[in-house]
């Protein structure tokens, strides 16, 4: 048996038909006491068990339907806010959480900025990648532009050596300090200027006679000269009558050059 479905009202039922049947009983005895029959008896204990029942209910009714209502009205008004469905389930659901879900409900506070700086992570990822191939794209165009022009006027070992001074500069790092210098055969001066002139052009790194240092430590032939002189002659009017003019488009000219 489930004690906990038995409540109050049960209980006052109870209560009363042991009190009325008490009575019932009582008054069966008085009444057999002064001579009336059994049956007679019986019936009258019936009828007092009856009334105490009824009586009861009675009493039950007019309270809640009666006396109280009248007490409510009299007392002063109370506004009563009833929550919502949303909130209702809010307040479940934490209560559901404590403590485990309070744990829980921070890291899922937490992932959305998690998501959100693993999100920029991947741009700036991509970013980088892209530009990394896209440089890399340029390294290769130019040196192949290199070839074209170089290939002729320098050994074979220099012109690889020069492959890797041209990725120092276009990734803008510094050469290394016990680099050998080229020294070109056949070429002028003014060609060497040009084609630092081409090189920093085309790969748009700062100002163009900031190109003037890596000329000197690649070129053995320039070292000797004046930093001013050099950026004076990296472009001329007259550029198409050198071995090495200056190029404008480096892509377009190897094009050209291809058919």
């Amino acid at each position: 048996m489930d004690y906990r479905k038995i409540n109050s009202h049960v209980i006052l039922l109870l209560v009363v038909f042991i009190v009325g049947v008490a009575i019932a009983m009582l008054s069966r005895l008085i009444i057999l006491d002064k001579g009336v029959d059994t049956g007679t008896a019986n019936i009258i204990f019936v009828i007092i068990l009856g009334v105490c029942i009824i009586a009861y209910l009675v009493i039950i009714a007019t309270l809640a339907h009666v006396i109280v209502p009248w007490i409510m009205q009299k007392l002063p008004e109370r506004k009563y806010i009833i929550p919502s469905e949303e909130q209702q389930a809010t307040e479940i659901t934490n209560e559901k959480e404590k403590p485990e879900g309070k744990e829980r409900q921070e890291e899922a506070q937490a992932l959305p900025e998690l998501t959100q700086t693993q999100v920029i992570e991947t741009i700036r990822q991509n970013s980088e990648k892209r530009y990394i191939e896209k440089l890399s794209a340029q390294i290769r165009t130019f040196q192949e532009y290199t070839h074209l022009t170089m290939a002729p006027y320098i050994a074979d070992d220099e012109l690889l050596r020069l492959d890797e001074y041209i990725e120092y500069y276009a990734r803008e790092e510094s050469l290394p300090k016990d680099i050998t210098p080229i020294k070109p055969r056949k070429l002028k001066n003014p060609d060497i200027f040009h084609f630092g002139w081409n090189m920093a052009h085309y790969f748009e790194i700062g100002k163009k006679y900031e190109v003037v240092p890596w000329l000197q430590a690649v070129f053995i032939n320039l070292q000797e000269l004046e930093d001013s002189y050099i950026r004076g002659k990296l472009h001329d009017s007259k550029t198409q009558e050198h071995t090495i003019p200056n190029i404008d488009n480096i892509p377009k000219f190897l094009e050209k050059q291809s058919q």
